[in-house]
This record gives C-alpha cells, sequence and structure tokens, in this order.
C-alpha cells in the first residue's frame, strides 16, 4: 500500500479490536506506512485452536502479513493434520474419508457442533517451521516492539460510538471522553457490542441470525517435550462423561514446536455463558478428556500418571462471544450504505475467514498458500490505492 508521506494533515485509520481480523489489518497497514491507532476495544481475543488453519484465501493473507513484516516461516503446505481420538487411538477425522470436497463438508458439518465448524477445515494448512499461534505471537511482538512510529495501540477504554457527519465515519468518541479524528474506522471487535455504539442506524440487518457462542481455552506448561512430530498436528475427541441431554461436543488442541506447551478449546452452549459453576465443570471434564486421550501415551513421561501430571503451569480464558454457530461465513467486510469508510470484520468464523476479510477490505488477491514473495501474490494495487485514497 502506498503512502502520501508528504500530507502532513493525514488523519489516521482506526481500527478496533484485538483478535486476527484486528491483527491483520493493523500489520497490513502500519507496514504500509499508514497512520493507525489500534484501540483494543473489549479485549477479546481467541487464542487459534489447531496447530493449522482451514486451507482458504485467508491463509495467503497471512502469508503476505509475515513477509512483509520480515519473516520467512518457509512455504505453506496443505493436507490433514488433525486427529481424532476414537477406540483408544489417534485417526484421521471421519470427514477425511469422504470421496469429494462437497461430501466432505457436508460430513463435517453434519457431525460437528455447529461453533466447532469454524475451527476446522476439510483441508488444512500448515508452515514448515512455525504453528499458527507461535506466529500469532510473533507478529504482535514485532508490531508492539515500538519500531513503528505510526502505530499507537490504546487499551483499557472502552469505544462509545462514531461521530458521523454527511454519511460518512469522521472519528471515533471513547469511553474516556476523549475524541479521535480519523479517515476510516475498521470495527474488528465483538459484534454483540455493535447496537450500543453511538452513530449507528438502529436497525443492523448483518447482525441478525449469527447467534454468537462462547469458548473455554486452557494454556498448559508441561515439565517434558516432546520430539514425536506432535506439534505438526492438532487433535479432538467428544468431552469426557457427557450427559445424555448434551450436544455432543469436543475438546480441541494441540502443542507447541517444542512441546512444552499446549493449547485447548471447548465450545459453550448459551446457558453455559454465564454460569462460573458449569465453566468449572467444563474445565475439570476437559481435563479428564486429556488425560483419557494420552493414557499409556509416550508423552506422558516415566513416573506421571496421567496428563494432568505434567502440567505445571496452566492460563484459562474465557470467551463470551468467539464463534458463530449460524449464518453464511464472511468471506469480506460487511459496510453500511448509510455510513461509509466505516468496516465491520469478525473473527466469528474462524482465523482463516478472518483474515481473508482483511484481505478482501485492503485489496490483497492472493491464492491460498502461494509465497507472498510471487508475482502471484501481488495485492491488487487499484484497490490498494482507493482505500489509502480514503485514508488519508
Amino acid at each position: 500500500m502506498q503512502v502520501d508521506q508528504s500530507n502532513k494533515n493525514a488523519k489516521p485509520v482506526v481500527v478496533i479490536g484485538d483478535g486476527w481480523a484486528a491483527l491483520g489489518t493493523v500489520g497490513l497497514l502500519v507496514q504500509s506506512g499508514v497512520e493507525v491507532k489500534w484501540i483494543v476495544g473489549s479485549g477479546a481475543r481467541t487464542l487459534f485452536p489447531l496447530a493449522s488453519m482451514e486451507w482458504g484465501p485467508g491463509v495467503a493473507t497471512l502469508q503476505e502479513l509475515a513477509f512483509k513484516l520480515g519473516f520467512d516461516f518457509g512455504e505453506v503446505q496443505t493436507g490433514t493434520w488433525i486427529r481424532e481420538f476414537r477406540n483408544k487411538a489417534f485417526r484421521e477425522p471421519f470427514w477425511a474419508k469422504a470421496p469429494t470436497p462437497a461430501a466432505r463438508l457436508d460430513v463435517k458439518n453434519e457431525s460437528l457442533w455447529a461453533p466447532e465448524c469454524q475451527m476446522v477445515g476439510i483441508f488444512e494448512a500448515r508452515w514448515d517451521q512455525i504453528i499458527p499461534s507461535e506466529l500469532d505471537e510473533e507478529i504482535r511482538k514485532k508490531l508492539l516492539s515500538g519500531q513503528y512510529t505510526n502505530l499507537e495501540r490504546i487499551e483499557e477504554v472502552p469505544v462509545n460510538g462514531f461521530t458521523v457527519e454527511k454519511d460518512e465515519v469522521r472519528g471515533i468518541k471513547l469511553g474516556s471522553g476523549e475524541e479521535i479524528n480519523c479517515s476510516q474506522v475498521v470495527y474488528a471487535d465483538r459484534w454483540g457490542l455493535i447496537p450500543g455504539l453511538e452513530g449507528l442506524p438502529k436497525a443492523l440487518s448483518f447482525l441478525r441470525k449469527r447467534e454468537p457462542l462462547g469458548i473455554l481455552q486452557a494454556s498448559f506448561v508441561h515439565d517434558f517435550g516432546t520430539s514425536l512430530g506432535v506439534p505438526a498436528q492438532s487433535f479432538f475427541s467428544p468431552l469426557f462423561r457427557a450427559a445424555s441431554n448434551e450436544v455432543e461436543r469436543h475438546v480441541w488442541g494441540h502443542f507447541s514446536s517444542d512441546g512444552r506447551r499446549s493449547i485447548w478449546t471447548l465450545g459453550l452452549a448459551a446457558d453455559e455463558i454465564e454460569n462460573n459453576h458449569e465453566i468449572g465443570k467444563k474445565l475439570r471434564r476437559l481435563k479428564g478428556t486429556l488425560d483419557r486421550m494420552f493414557q499409556g501415551s509416550d508423552l506422558i513421561p516415566e513416573g506421571k500418571a496421567d496428563f494432568a501430571a505434567t502440567i505445571v503451569n496452566e492460563q484459562v480464558r474465557f470467551e463470551e462471544e468467539a464463534f458463530f454457530s449460524e449464518g453464511a461465513p464472511l468471506e469480506e467486510p460487511v459496510s453500511i450504505p448509510s455510513v461509509s469508510g466505516l468496516h465491520f470484520l469478525t473473527d466469528g468464523y474462524g482465523p482463516t475467514r478472518a483474515f481473508q476479510q482483511v484481505g478482501a477490505l485492503l485489496g490483497i488477491q492472493t491464492t491460498p498458500g502461494v509465497s507472498a514473495t510471487s508475482s502471484e501474490a501481488s495485492p491488487n494495487r487499484e484497490q490498494e490505492a482507493d482505500f489509502q485514497q480514503k485514508s488519508v
């Protein structure tokens, strides 16, 4: 994205949110020289649930971002690296046996709980040298290192609404009373907060029939490492001891590249989101599921009774609106005809779709998985120029 650095009166672009879509937008704009105000907003952020991503255009957008920030983690590979625990062994997921991609998608969607379908694709993509959760951390570290003077990150201040003049967004109103003038706004925070923001029409049809559901994520540090190729794979298994009237849900997770850390994700039903007792029960059942999955595994060192015995530190995260259970997955940002310069992105359909929306917003036209150095991965300069012209 080309920037007119001679324009001393250029207004910044405001990006609201802290998840995948916000990170991708901030990184690509900042690297291109655009002044960005990064407002964390609610702070909602979902960790990558798997060691791979759903194969799709969003993978290429993330690859483009990594390349522009100076990272090279090898070529993108495609395949199926998710393993389901069943019959006391890890096997390829049930949808992998379907004869066509369409059949795979049907089997997956029919077999998994609706919000879980956003976590996994019928084909996966991964890098040679890093897993997505670690790539996310490296990108954040680079952006917040202080080397980008055109980036300001604003934390712990809520967004109250937008300043709109002549059907065009002109600024952001913060809970502190401060107003930030801007050229455009990219809203990538929780969509459940949108109806309460000032300056927007009361009826926003794109918010309907999405049905957001929460997740519980547990990050464990272990007293063992592994050289068994485990970091290249992800695992899932039905939640241990499900009640007879409970929808079947699964525990999803993966290990870090050195095998010393693992991240596990469990979806929560609507009636469990505000029930701390139920969330506590689900955490205990999540750990019980992991004990069952890895019982007798070579991952469990001698002298350790089970998986839980290898945990030396744990962090538990709860996100109230993580994945949508209904609605067509979004592949591009949503805009409001009556308010130009305002773009809505969401993480609710998984990381690949989140980065795909970023690519559509910024005009990055790439073939999924093609190296960002390839001419096929070059952004559409006309779209870049159009967005930048509005930004300055």
